[in-house]
């Protein structure tokens, strides 16, 4: 039976807004036996064996905020792989002695060699700090500097290794805050033994709710998010396709 009112427009499939990112904080890290040793490590320049240190860890795992929360925390610069590659040899100099994080630096490996080479002799030469962040250790950069593949085989590095349980959770909450949600502790108890111990499994899920709160125009609920749940394990059309 009508209700003599117009039916309401359609809501679009993808919400029409973005998040902003949260500013980058050391406090806002979240801690746990996956990267104790390297936030341990990086919290502390002044004792590293070397003025570079490299941070390593799986995609998602939060590289990027760790390297802006140590560009804070000790007043220093944060530059990301193109801004270093577009800053060239001559745009390094204000950064002489200060302590400078750049994130994705293996992006910059192969085809500016000389850039991240005099940056590093440059931080050095001025008793700074150099912190580098990337999915890779530096072993793997493609360097095609000799000068450069010898510095980078001889840095330390800091590893962020894959989430437990309770890094989990916290991810998970992090994630939803920062899409401005609130994820229940019944909805928490159900995902965290379920979802995959993975960065990327946190922050793909989270897109998906994010999207269904979005077209359903509610909270999470429990319902919701084991639905939303239950499609990331359903197969690929093109996996069914093959099979």
């Amino acid at each position: 039976m009508s209700s003599g009112e117009p039916d309401p427009p359609p809501r679009p499939a993808q919400p029409l807004f973005g998040f902003p990112s949260p500013a980058a904080q050391w406090t806002g890290l979240v801690h746990g036996p996956n990267n104790a040793a390297a936030l341990r490590i990086a919290a502390r320049p002044e004792g590293w064996a070397t003025p570079v240190l490299c941070i390593t860890g799986p995609a998602k795992c939060g590289l990027s905020y760790l390297a802006a929360a140590w560009a804070v925390r000790f007043d220093g610069d944060l530059l990301t792989a193109p801004l270093l590659a577009r800053s060239g040899l001559r745009g390094l100099d204000a950064l002489a002695g200060r302590h400078v994080a750049v994130d994705d630096a293996d992006l910059v490996v192969g085809r500016h060699d000389e850039v991240l080479l005099s940056l590093i002799n440059l931080v050095a030469s001025g008793g700074g700090r150099l912190l580098l962040t990337a999915h890779r250790a530096p072993s793997q950069w493609r360097s095609v500097s000799p000068d450069l593949k010898s510095r980078l085989n001889a840095l330390p590095v800091g590893e962020i290794g894959p989430p437990d349980d309770d890094v989990l959770r916290a991810r998970l909450q992090v994630a939803a805050e920062r899409r401005y949600l609130r994820l229940s502790p019944e909805i928490l108890n159900y995902l965290v033994p379920r979802l995959e111990l993975a960065y990327e499994a946190v922050e793909n899920f989270m897109d998906r709710l994010s999207d269904a709160v979005s077209e359903h125009d509610r909270a999470p609920s429990m319902p919701l998010a084991r639905r939303v749940l239950d499609r990331m394990s359903e197969p690929d059309d093109d996996d069914d396709a093959e099979g």
